[in-house]
C-alpha cells in the first residue's frame, strides 16, 4: 500500500479532511480574537465541539488500517460497513487482539446486523432479480445452516459481478473491479481478496477452513467450511460489491471532474457542523453499544416453568406462538415471524400463510424442555410437543430460534427491557412428518 495512493486520499476522503483543517485553522483565529476581547458565543459553542484533528485523522485513516490488518484474512472496509464495527476490529487487532476481532466480525455479518443493508440489493438489476435468493442465504444465515448458505452466496457473487461488468464473474482472473473515490473497489480491497478467495485447491481436505476458497467449496475439495467466519467474509463481500456497483453507477451517471477544487470554509461550514454533531452522537452511541456487548453474558440455570417467564425475554415470545398455535390465532403468529423486508405486511395475507401450514395439525398439549442464549441477540428454546397430523398423533421436539431488535429495529441486547423478540419460522416444515 506504501506505493499506491491509500484509502485517505480518495477524494470523498481527502474533503472531509481539508474541511477540518480549515476548520481549525478558524478555530484558532476565533481564539486569538477571544484574547483580544472579541467573542462570539456562538462560534465559540460550535468549535468547542469540533473534535481533535488527530481524533478526525485518525477516522479517516481507519479503512486503511483496516483492510491493512484483515484483508490478507478475508475481511475489507467497505462504504455500508459500520464506522464502529471498524474502528473496534482495529483497535482489538493493533492491541494484538485480532482473533477476538475476527469473532466480533463473524459475528456482526452473521447476525440481523446485516438486516438493514439488505434494501440494498433491491436498487440495482444484478443484485434485484437475486433478491429471492438473497432472502433465502440471510434465512439459512440466522438459522445456522451454513453448508447450505455459504456455496448459495458465492454463486450470488460470482453471478453478480458476471452481470455487471458483462463479461467476466467475480473469481475470473482478469476481472476489474475498479471505480472512482470508492473504498471497496481501491486495490487493497476486493481485488486483494478476491485473488485469496481464488486461490486453487487441489487436494480434498478435511481440516476446517475460514477463508471462503471457491474452488475448494464448490469443486468439494474443502469439506469443512460451515463456520461463521467463512459465512460472514461471504457476506461482506457481496455488500463491498455491492457498494463498487454502486460506484460504478454513480461514476456513469455523473463522470468526475478532476481536478476538485478546495471549497472554502464559507462554503463547507454547513457541512463541518453536520459532521461535528455526526462525530459526538457516533462516539457516544459506539461507547455505549461496545460497552454493553463486552459486559453482556447469557444466562445461566434459567427457569422452564411457565409463570417465571418475563416481559422482554426470548421464552416469553415463545410461549405466544406456541399458545397463538393452540388458539388458532394465527394472525398473532405472523405478526412474530422475522423478515428480511421491513416492507409493511399485509397480516391478513400472512395470516393465511401461518394457517395454510398449521391447520392440518392441531396441538394438543407441550413442555418447555430448554431455554438457551446463542448470544446478545439470539435464543433457543426447545419445546415437546403433543398434536394431531391429519387425525393422527404424534409427538416430536422443535426448536423456536428467536432474535431480538430494539425500537429502532437494530440488533436488540437480551436482558434489557422494550426488547422485540421475532422467531425464525424453522420448524413448521417440520411437522409433516
Amino acid at each position: 500500500m506504501s506505493k499506491e495512493k491509500k484509502i485517505a486520499d480518495l477524494p470523498s476522503y481527502k474533503k472531509t479532511h481539508d474541511n477540518f483543517k480549515g476548520a481549525h485553522t478558524v478555530g484558532k483565529v476565533i481564539k486569538a480574537l477571544n484574547f483580544l476581547g472579541i467573542k462570539d458565543k456562538g462560534l465559540n459553542d460550535a468549535f468547542s465541539k469540533l473534535p481533535n484533528l488527530k481524533d478526525v485523522e485518525n477516522i479517516i485513516s481507519l479503512p486503511d488500517r483496516f483492510n491493512s490488518q484483515f484483508a490478507k484474512i478475508g475481511w475489507i472496509a467497505h462504504e455500508s460497513m459500520n464506522s464502529t464495527l471498524i474502528e473496534k476490529a482495529v483497535d482489538l487487532a493493533e492491541s494484538g487482539q485480532k482473533e477476538n476481532a475476527e469473532i466480533i466480525l463473524a459475528e456482526h455479518f452473521t447476525s440481523t446486523e446485516i438486516k438493514w443493508l439488505q434494501h440494498r440489493f433491491r436498487v440495482l438489476p444484478a443484485f434485484s432479480i437475486r433478491f429471492e435468493l438473497i432472502e433465502q442465504a440471510y434465512k439459512d444465515t440466522l438459522e445456522e445452516r451454513f453448508k447450505s448458505c455459504v456455496p448459495l452466496l458465492l454463486t450470488i457473487i460470482d453471478g453478480a459481478v458476471n452481470d455487471i461488468s458483462k463479461s467476466k464473474g467475480f473469481f475470473s482472473e482478469n476481472t476489474e473491479l475498479k471505480a472512482w473515490d470508492s473504498i471497496a473497489s481501491h486495490s487493497s480491497g476486493l481485488s486483494a481478496i478476491k485473488e485469496i478467495f481464488n486461490a486453487p485447491r487441489k487436494k480434498t481436505n478435511t481440516e476446517e477452513i475460514f477463508l471462503p476458497y471457491r474452488n475448494g467449496i464448490l469443486h468439494g475439495r474443502d469439506l469443512k467450511f460451515d463456520n461463521k467466519h467463512v459465512v460472514g467474509k461471504c457476506w461482506s463481500t457481496l455488500f463491498a460489491i455491492n457498494d463498487w456497483a454502486r460506484a460504478l453507477k454513480e461514476e456513469k451517471e455523473n463522470p468526475p471532474i478532476l481536478p476538485i477544487e478546495p471549497t472554502s470554509i464559507s462554503e463547507s461550514w454547513n457541512e463541518i457542523r453536520k459532521v461535528i454533531t455526526e462525530y459526538q452522537e457516533w462516539k457516544v452511541q459506539s461507547d455505549t453499544k461496545w460497552k454493553e456487548l463486552e459486559n453482556w453474558k447469557p444466562r445461566e440455570e434459567i427457569s422452564i416453568e411457565l409463570a417465571d417467564f418475563k416481559e422482554f425475554s426470548p421464552e416469553k415470545t415463545a410461549l405466544e406462538i406456541i399458545e397463538s398455535w393452540k388458539k388458532k390465532n394465527y394472525g398473532r403468529i405472523a405478526q412474530l415471524i422475522h423478515r428480511i423486508s421491513d416492507k409493511e405486511i399485509n397480516i391478513g395475507v400472512e395470516a393465511g400463510k401461518v394457517r395454510r401450514d398449521l391447520e392440518n395439525k392441531k396441538l394438543n398439549s407441550f413442555q418447555v424442555k430448554s431455554i438457551s442464549d446463542k448470544g446478545a441477540h439470539a435464543s433457543e428454546i426447545t419445546i415437546n410437543i403433543d398434536y394431531d397430523l391429519n387425525g393422527e398423533n404424534k409427538m416430536k421436539e422443535i426448536v423456536i430460534r428467536l432474535i431480538c431488535t430494539d425500537k429502532n429495529g437494530e440488533m436488540g441486547m437480551n436482558g434489557k427491557e422494550n426488547m422485540t423478540w421475532e422467531f425464525i419460522d424453522n420448524f413448521f416444515s417440520t411437522l409433516d412428518f
